[in-house]
């Protein structure tokens, strides 16, 4: 039997960090001989974060993108094209990209950098002589190396696995679980959801003392305490552990509060208006990038902005838009769909949540970099609205739910505006209904995140509709296609994960 893949495409991350491998298919032990700083390490575990684009395609699954085919010139290469198999849900995504869906292949190539990490990193040398800073230096990176692990494995589980219920989580199929740093041959199966999810938040219990009893600042781009016990909380929430997620996200705003504040942004003219936006300048789109790692409601960041070139407003690149459903969901005084998008003079809505970036070409291409943003991040508010939909399915739990909504709310909203159109009123609320407005303030706030899809698989997956060049493609209600499929050559070389029901 041929060494599988799923694995042997995670030695290339060694190679990346320690200097080229003579070969694609190098034992790991060549490669483990050549770690052995903490700063080695470090650089495999930094390698492992991904700065790179890897899931352009997540949002274009949802109700919150349009591809409008008037717009698109078949003189040029639409990079729209490339994603159009997601946005109408072919029965394997990938068939429009020319590579193929790759984000299976770069999870997993970051889990095996964590999982040489983890194995490895407490004999690591240090570059200093007091063992103590040494010693800490160790855990750090190792607290760092579990919570990326299961950050990996939260992505994974809920692109290619069913959503998790607590009913049928045992014997509900998950995804493959490896754990090894080696590449010997086996067969890779699927484990069950319900150790799947076991696997992340083992992970998290052991990232976070290791990260709040040796503190290293190494910015928003890494794992801090703070943020893996945001993941913790989210985690906990798509688990249906109410009180498990109350608890981690309290703690976590106990920690740091901060929300973004819109209010003043609401009062000027240039970005509380209906006129059409004419000119991309810095003057025009004014403000800070919503998600940028300097605001202080940001934890943590990762990968670079992935909606850029799908929503860059060039439809000589994209006839991708922001959805009409979308702009139209947002109440009078919301700031935020005034921050986040606006109209163009062609009447198409322009993304604009990441604010004004200076566009870079080569070869008439835009160039990615961070200074484009984010779309993966962790941040307070998610904190505020987990705690709003755990208390929602409480007895007795609307009002606190109401009131961790109106903390939200009021710093979006402009000042006038809240107390008539913004602040919500408890008795308004039976369990449904108030679940149905957190979903929806969920989708307001957390737009072109990658959060959309994975809230809409977890709560009502509802029948969607999308247009492309020729007609149209239903998603309906409850159908297979909310998982996503298995990369096909994934399943070539490890035919036993199996293909995911269509």
């Amino acid at each position: 039997m041929k060494k599988k893949y799923l694995y042997n495409l995670l030695i290339v991350g060694l190679c990346l960090v320690l200097g080229a491998c003579n070969g694609y298919l190098d034992e790991i032990p060549q490669n483990k001989q050549k770690l052995s700083t903490t700063d080695d390490y470090d650089q495999l575990l930094n390698n492992a974060y991904l700065t790179k684009v890897v899931l352009p395609y997540i949002d274009v699954l949802t109700d919150d993108m349009d591809y409008i085919a008037a717009d698109r010139d078949p003189g040029f290469a639409n990079s729209s094209d490339t994603y159009l198999g997601a946005h109408l849900w072919d029965n394997s995504i990938e068939t429009t990209m020319p590579n193929g869906d790759e984000a299976f292949e770069n999870f997993y190539n970051s889990i095996f950098n964590t999982n040489v990490v983890i194995e490895n990193i407490d004999h690591a040398v240090g570059d200093v002589l007091d063992e103590t800073v040494v010693r800490q230096t160790r855990n750090h990176i190792k607290g760092e190396a579990y919570a990326l692990r299961a950050f990996r494995y939260f992505y994974l589980v809920n692109m290619y696995a069913s959503p998790y219920d607590p009913a049928t989580c045992e014997t509900a199929p998950g995804i493959p679980i490896n754990l090894e740093i080696t590449a010997d041959d086996k067969v890779y199966r699927r484990s069950s959801l319900k150790v799947v999810y076991e696997q992340i938040v083992g992970d998290l219990e052991k990232a976070i003392p290791l990260l709040e009893e040796n503190p290293i600042n190494n910015g928003k781009t890494r794992f801090s305490a703070i943020a893996a016990k945001a993941l913790l909380a989210k985690v906990y929430l798509y688990m249906q552990e109410w009180d498990l997620a109350i608890a981690q996200a309290q703690e976590v705003i106990k920690a740091n509060p901060a929300l973004f504040d819109l209010r003043e942004a609401g009062e000027n003219p240039v970005i509380y208006t209906e006129s059409p936006l004419a000119y991309w300048t810095a003057d025009n789109v004014p403000g800070i990038g919503y998600l940028s790692e300097k605001n202080s409601n940001v934890l943590f960041v990762n990968g670079i902005n992935e909606v850029y070139r799908i929503l860059s407003g060039d439809n000589a690149q994209t006839v991708f838009y922001p959805s009409e459903t979308l702009f139209n969901s947002y109440e009078p005084g919301d700031v935020r769909r005034y921050y986040f998008m606006r109209r163009n003079t062609r009447g198409r809505i322009r993304y604009m949540k990441n604010r004004y970036y200076r566009l870079n070409y080569l070869d008439f291409v835009v160039q990615l970099s961070s200074e484009y943003g984010y779309t993966r991040v962790l941040r307070t508010e998610d904190m505020y609205l987990i705690l709003a939909e755990a208390y929602a399915h409480k007895t007795d739990g609307i009002k606190m739910a109401v009131g961790y909504l109106n903390t939200l709310r009021e710093v979006k909203f402009r000042a006038q505006d809240f107390e008539t159109t913004g602040r919500l009123d408890p008795e308004d609320f039976n369990q449904q209904t108030l679940l149905e407005t957190i979903w929806t303030e969920r989708r307001r706030e957390f737009c072109f995140e990658e959060q959309r899809w994975f809230d809409l698989r977890r709560t009502t997956r509802p029948s969607i509709t999308h247009y492309g060049i020729t007609g149209s493609s239903t998603l309906q209600k409850d159908d297979p296609r909310y998982v996503l499929q298995i990369p096909q050559k994934e399943l070539n070389v490890n035919p036993e994960i199996g293909a995911n029901p269509r």
